[in-house]
């Protein structure tokens, strides 16, 4: 291969070691290199159009973001997940070192770094990218697919993957979630069992697959066990500990589940946007404030969410916020007057207000919507009971 040919991304906050990685790069014969301070100026300079990166060495721990929020940057997007990554660390941490595995890197440079090293680990992860051999294009091809939602086809590449080369953990790995995705469960396990005995990096990952293979199977002590396991070797995951509360919750392990739950809202407080689930959990548990304060989090400053006004309506009633809970409604009314769900809900809060001349027209405003909505049938009896005492 010539070096000449490929960009290389250094992102490194420390000046004196930035330069010592540009010169290195420059005496093996990478001439285009282009540098960062920290993953945010990184994630600028790769989606940038004047410079084509094609691979990515960063320092783990730096200001501002990190290289594990870079590599996830770069994992989750659209153009760029395929991205070569070499993590550069220093840090004697397992817990930080687990966290990072968890997502696909290519190599790991541990300082200080040689010369003869970044040679070697650049070389490999270029090579396997740019100029695969059978195997590495089968998986790779395998893994697009799974990405866009082709999964049989997934399943076909990744099984000539298997062929060529077994016991590659990435190939069973992949292989696993793409059957999961075509409701092969038994087969799904099988590989994610396989990846599990044979992989260091991709390990926690596969117990967080074999879950939810045994959770769809009813079999939630074996779910319960195996998120324990993967907690106890990588424990700053806040979906891990999501997971785990709601598996506590199918056992019946309440104080357990509001546990684990608060865990993931700790180790989650630093994220921009949390999943649905996250609230339904925190409404679950009666934890309506933290609720909330994911609901504000999660909503647009352009476009508000009419699930999330409701939702924030039906708390605030809980809590007997009312007049809060009258702002969420009619903010949510305004964008969408006729959603059946919204009238009846706010409908429900103007009853507790005594405003039931109020109540009764959203709830014929539903009726009209829905002439059999038996919520708003209901309700309205209940206000001719009362009024005819």
């Amino acid at each position: 291969m010539n070096y000449k040919n490929y960009t290389c991304l250094v992102v490194e906050d420390n000046l004196s070691t930035l330069t010592m990685l540009v010169n290195m790069l420059t005496n093996i014969g990478y001439q285009n290199v282009i540098t960062a301070r920290n993953g945010k100026e990184a994630w600028e300079k790769i989606q940038a159009n004047e410079a084509k990166i094609d691979i990515v060495l960063s320092d783990m721990l730096m200001p501002e973001e990190d290289g594990l929020q870079l590599l996830q940057r770069i994992r989750n997007s659209e153009e760029y997940w395929h991205l070569p990554f070499i993590m550069i660390t220093c840090v004697d941490d397992m817990d930080r070192i687990m966290s990072v595995t968890e997502e696909h890197i290519d190599a790991y440079l541990v300082k200080p770094v040689t010369e003869a090293v970044v040679r070697q680990k650049i070389y490999s992860a270029i090579k396997k990218a740019y100029d695969p051999d059978p195997y590495h294009r089968a998986l790779f091809k395998g893994k697009k697919h799974l990405r866009e939602g082709q999964h049989e086809i997934a399943i076909e590449s990744l099984q000539e993957a298997r062929d060529l080369q077994p016991g590659q953990s990435a190939t069973y790995f992949n292989l696993a979630q793409a059957l999961e995705k075509v409701g092969k469960m038994e087969e799904a396990e099988e590989n994610y069992k396989r990846c599990k005995d044979c992989s260091n990096d991709l390990y926690v990952r596969s117990l967080d697959g074999l879950a939810r293979i045994y959770q769809h199977k009813g079999d939630y002590a074996n779910a319960l066990d195996v998120l324990k396991r993967a907690i106890e070797i990588s424990p700053n995951t806040p979906d891990r500990h999501m997971d785990l509360a709601l598996q506590f919750k199918a056992v019946g392990n309440k104080s357990e589940a509001k546990a684990s739950l608060t865990r993931a809202l700790r180790l989650s407080r630093k994220q921009a946007t949390l999943p649905q689930k996250y609230i339904e959990a925190c409404l679950d548990f009666g934890m309506d404030k933290e609720a909330e304060a994911i609901m504000q989090r999660n909503m647009s400053d352009d476009v508000e969410d009419i699930v999330l006004l409701n939702q924030m309506g039906i708390i605030c009633r809980r809590r007997k916020e009312y007049e809060r809970a009258k702002k969420y409604y009619r903010r949510a009314l305004e964008i969408r007057p006729d959603d059946e769900s919204l009238n009846y809900n706010y409908a429900v809060l103007l009853v507790d207000l005594k405003d039931y001349k109020a109540a009764r027209s959203h709830l014929y405003h539903v009726l009209r919507q829905n002439p059999d909505s038996e919520n708003a049938l209901s309700l309205i009896i209940k206000l001719d009971k009362r009024e005819a005492y």
